[in-house]
């Protein structure tokens, strides 16, 4: 019988080693070592030393745009003191007024119609910020009249700072930078600076007594005109552009970062003038003097700012969790601040009583230099705390 094809086994003398069967026995020992030191390295791969150093030019830039409002606002008073020539130049032509112009129709342009319904629905958060504004940081007034500096005049300039109302564009410009509710700053900041012209004038009169007659000559009608002028019109004209011009939401939301920038750039010109008048007029104070008013204008602000974050977080400003947090950033930082313009106006209105407004402007400054100093490192925090939350839940 024939065996068929596939069923012939060939023939294989015994105790024969063919190189071949040597050949394929090395070759699996081989394959075998391989993919050993293959699982091992992906097991090394897999629990190495981590991700790559970051190069330290990136560090650089991380930290620049993490915290370019604290280094803006250091640049542009360095720069206004050392070299207050461009700054004087500048303030003579007025262009404060266009800066803050720019400031509100930035804000204008961010302003979104979520943030402005929350705002209305916010009447908490809008009664505590007058109340906290206009009455009670006022009566801190009565306290920095009894502070020992030098001469008495830096006191009285540090007392008006307290009785004014919060910043017409610091507090909006933070609080688009913490992502807060901006429609409740910019709501707190007209409704305190139209009320405070009234406010003013009774506080002063109070907490210096008669020398502060000249309060009594405080013009509430100019400055509720100027309100409307350089705070209201451009918020409203802001408003219209990004209604009116085809594509513009949208690009505010791909480019927010850069009117964030270009936001804070206008936020820092005013100071940058403010401290160059200031350090061309060669004011006969000295080092110890103007160290004093600054340390009494930060630790001012810290208790303000304590006191408004206290109280705050006892209070509820909305049902939904993530509108009540950027109401209550924004609550928090209006409430802490006071307004340079409106105090410098103050002042000079003094000035026929005869106190030397050139004296008592300068705490003023420095209080709004400082604050603006203190509220950007807290919002920095703010920013940090919430990335950090954001990256816990991204790896969660």
């Amino acid at each position: 019988m024939l065996l068929e094809p596939n069923r012939v086994r060939p023939y294989a003398p015994k105790n024969v080693h063919f190189p071949k069967i040597r050949i394929t026995r090395q070759l699996s020992v081989y394959r075998h070592h391989h993919r050993s030191r293959n699982s091992f390295f992906c097991r090394a791969a897999a629990v190495g030393p981590g991700p790559l150093p970051v190069a330290p030019t990136t560090k650089f830039l991380r930290f620049l745009d993490a915290n370019y409002i604290p280094i803006a606002l250091i640049g542009s008073i360095v720069f206004g003191w050392l070299c207050p020539g461009p700054g004087t130049f500048a303030a003579a032509r007025n262009l404060q007024t266009f800066s803050t112009i720019g400031i509100f129709i930035i804000s204008g342009i961010l302003l979104q119609r979520g943030e402005a319904a929350a705002a209305l629905r916010s009447p908490i958060a809008i009664a505590f910020g007058i109340l906290s504004t206009l009455l009670i940081t006022p009566l801190a007034a009565f306290g920095v009249m009894r502070l020992p500096l030098h001469p008495p005049e830096m006191a009285l300039g540090l007392a008006v700072f307290c009785c004014v109302p919060t910043t017409l564009s610091t507090c909006v410009t933070l609080s688009n930078a913490c992502k807060g509710n901006s429609a409740v700053a910019l709501l707190l900041v007209i409704v305190t600076n139209v009320l405070g012209v009234f406010t003013i004038p009774t506080m002063l009169s109070l907490v210096v007594g008669g020398s502060a007659a000249g309060a009594a000559s405080f013009n509430p009608t100019a400055l509720f005109k100027s309100l409307v002028k350089f705070v209201l019109l451009p918020l409203l004209g802001g408003v219209v552009l990004q209604t009116t011009i085809p594509g513009l939401p949208q690009w505010r939301t791909n480019n927010r970062k850069l009117l964030s920038y270009l936001s804070t750039m206008f936020l820092c010109l005013v100071p940058w003038m403010q401290l160059s008048v200031a350090a061309s007029s060669n004011l006969p104070l000295t080092a110890t003097s103007v160290a004093a008013a600054a340390v009494a204008g930060a630790a001012l602000h810290v208790v303000f700012l304590v006191f408004n974050t206290l109280v705050a977080g006892m209070l509820r400003f909305n049902g939904n969790k993530k509108q009540d947090v950027a109401i209550r950033k924004a609550v928090i930082l209006c409430t802490s601040e006071k307004t340079l313009p409106v105090a410098v106006a103050v002042v000079n209105q003094l000035s026929a009583a005869g106190a030397a407004a050139g004296f008592a402007v300068v705490p003023c400054i420095l209080a709004h230099l400082l604050q603006i100093a203190i509220d950007s490192a807290v919002v920095s925090s703010w920013n940090k705390k919430d990335a950090d939350a954001a990256a816990a839940v991204a790896g969660a």
